[in-house]
């Protein structure tokens, strides 16, 4: 260890420049009783001025420093920047630091502030000098308000600045004002429904994520991809399974006029002809979400197995329960089919539960991934 006394340097900081605006004091200010003389006329100049009370602070942990010293030789200092700007505030701030550093090449600094504030002026000092410790110096029935304000700043700051908030905090309101004001000319009445309209529409897209929906189904990933190929489809062959059984009613019963007076054989026909095309576009959506969750690695694929299972056999269940609807076939057929569907979905359960066992270090990055987000 080295026998050479540590020096220790109490450093107030001033950024805008109160000192040398309201009381013409040169800077920077070095040693206790001139920076005592310069607290002393900025409170005198200005009772409710910040930077006194940090100044005075500075003094006092400097006289507790000198009172407590264990060999460590002790100075105070006062900086100041600049009331033009933050770039020329921080370049004035390093041009003093540097000054009082050639006069007292400290080792460690305290850093005393009026506040948040001044937090910029951080890392300017430890370029050039290790800080020690950071005192705070705030009126104390005002320390939370500044605090609060401090973080309220910034959350303003955030909502203006920040794209993705401000289309809605900014753009919204503003897309709405100037709607409302060519309404005005045109329906005075009807402000207030558009008013309305307005707020439920909006409403509604950020509670059920609407623009985020949207924006996945514009941009989607390699595994959205899949989900979106297989949801139009899926879509498609739903509105071509109702027009073939519309058709298949149409030519078998007769017109609409005459479908509540045989509403048994409307039934008949609609899962005669609609059984086929629904099971395959069931069956393709399933597969598409087997895809999906292989991709994000989602151990509920074996249950997608069991879904196609089922809707194989939900075919045959169909097709007999329209034979029993329209030419009176025993049950007997189908009570066979539930039964055979029953037993081999309770089958297929098992066999994936199985194999949900013997791929689970598959699935486990999905489990991690979820408990991240959770």
């Amino acid at each position: 260890m080295s026998e050479e006394k540590k020096r220790i340097l109490i450093l107030c900081v001033d950024r805008d420049n109160d000192i040398g605006v309201k009381t013409g004091t040169p800077t920077p200010i070095i040693g206790r009783e001139k920076n005592l003389e310069a607290a002393s006329k900025l409170a005198l100049s200005d009772p409710e001025e910040s930077d006194a009370n940090a100044m005075f602070g500075g003094v006092h942990a400097y006289d507790s420093l000198v009172k407590e010293s264990m060999g460590e030789e002790c100075q105070i200092a006062t900086i100041v920047g600049s009331e033009f700007g933050e770039i020329k505030a921080d370049k004035q701030l390093r041009d003093q630091l540097l000054n009082v550093l050639k006069q007292f090449p400290a080792d460690n600094v305290i850093f005393v502030t009026d506040g948040f504030s001044d937090d910029a002026v951080i890392p300017i000092v430890q370029s050039h000098v290790s800080i020690l410790s950071v005192r705070r110096v705030v009126v104390k029935h005002s320390a939370r308000l500044e605090e609060s304000w401090v973080i309220l700043s910034r959350y303003i700051a955030k909502l203006v600045e920040d794209s993705y908030y401000s289309r809605w905090i900014l753009g919204a309101p503003g897309v709405l004002l100037i709607a409302l004001a060519l309404l005005w000319y045109v329906a005075p009445n009807q402000v207030g429904i558009v008013l309305l309209t307005f707020i439920g529409i909006l409403l509604v897209i950020k509670g059920f994520s609407v623009d985020k929906k949207v924006e996945e189904w514009i941009f989607p990933s390699p595994p959205n991809l899949i989900r979106l190929f297989t949801t139009i489809t899926v879509l498609i062959l739903i509105g071509l399974d109702c027009y073939l059984a519309y058709v298949g009613i149409l030519e078998n019963v007769g017109p609409q006029e005459v479908w509540p007076v045989h509403v048994v054989q409307v039934v008949g026909f609609a899962m005669k002809f609609g059984a086929n095309i629904m099971v395959v576009a069931l069956c393709t959506f399933l597969v598409g979400i087997a895809i999906y969750f292989y991709f994000v690695r989602d151990p509920r694929i074996w249950w997608t197995v069991v879904g196609i299972v089922a809707s194989l056999w939900m075919r045959e269940v169909a097709l007999n329960a329209s034979d029993i609807l329209l030419v009176s076939s025993s049950i007997q057929n189908l009570v066979i089919t539930i039964g055979f569907g029953i037993s081999s979905t309770v089958v297929t359960m098992l066999i994936t539960l199985n194999l949900n066992k013997r791929f689970e270090r598959y699935f486990s990055r999905y489990e991690v991934e979820k408990g991240e987000k959770g």
